[in-house]
């Protein structure tokens, strides 16, 4: 699977299988890159952050992103707007917390690992949910003036879900990412359970974004 501009697993091209070497970092069987860099010695000492990086950034987009979400949709108490805002912001606390873990790995790397896919994704995703909670309160004010979306309603509402997907997605990249690289051997239970829970709450997310939806419309026909 492609999983970087160029070529198999990134930039240029290369792969993990077989002794040949490449000039992106890609490991070889023996752990080695072309720059005689041991990657499996060297990580040897960091598998606690490489496993909190991936357990956070999942927190993030397969628990506590989507539960925000369904919550504005499904929920109907006094401050709903309020207690989703809050929830979400600590989503991107987590996430952030999970991206300065990652940054800090590329930079004490010594092998080229910010093109590929993964770390792309992850960086445009991280800048991109910033403006999300301004896109929210532009949205709630404009809503409560007008009495309907605008331009700021919509924005917030795409944006989110299209973070929230490429999140879900952006962890089986980094998954795969780290096993064809070397960097740490996932077992078949790791994947599946990821792959599982995380179809199953971007499921359980459409349904209710769906149901949110068909319930705004009929309140407005009532109205």
């Amino acid at each position: 699977a492609q999983i970087g501009p160029g070529g198999t697993y990134g930039p240029g091209g290369g792969n993990s299988g077989g002794n040949d070497n490449n000039n992106n970092g890609i490991i070889n069987n023996g752990g080695i890159d072309n720059n005689g860099f041991d990657a499996a010695a060297f990580l040897s000492s960091r598998q606690k952050p490489l496993v909190a990086h991936g357990v956070l950034a999942s927190l993030a987009f397969v628990v506590f992103f989507p539960v925000g979400s369904i919550m504005i949709r499904i929920g109907s108490f006094r401050g709903l707007w309020i207690a989703h805002g809050i929830f979400q912001i600590f989503a991107y606390l987590v996430y952030t917390a999970a991206f300065g873990i990652g940054l800090w790995m590329i930079q004490n790397v010594p092998v080229n690992l910010i093109g590929y896919y993964h770390h792309v994704i992850g960086i445009v995703v991280f800048c991109v949910l910033f403006f999300q909670p301004i896109l929210g309160l532009m949205h709630h004010y404009q809503f409560k003036k007008y009495n309907r979306r605008t331009l700021w309603s919509f924005g917030h509402l795409w944006l989110g879900r299209l973070t929230i997907t490429l999140g879900m997605i952006n962890g089986g990249l980094g998954m795969l990412l780290a096993t064809t690289t070397g960097f740490f051997v996932l077992n078949t239970g790791h994947v599946i359970a990821y792959g599982v829970g995380a179809g199953v709450m971007w499921l359980a997310w459409v349904v209710a974004a769906v149901y949110g939806e068909r319930k705004r419309a009929r309140s407005r026909r009532e109205a």
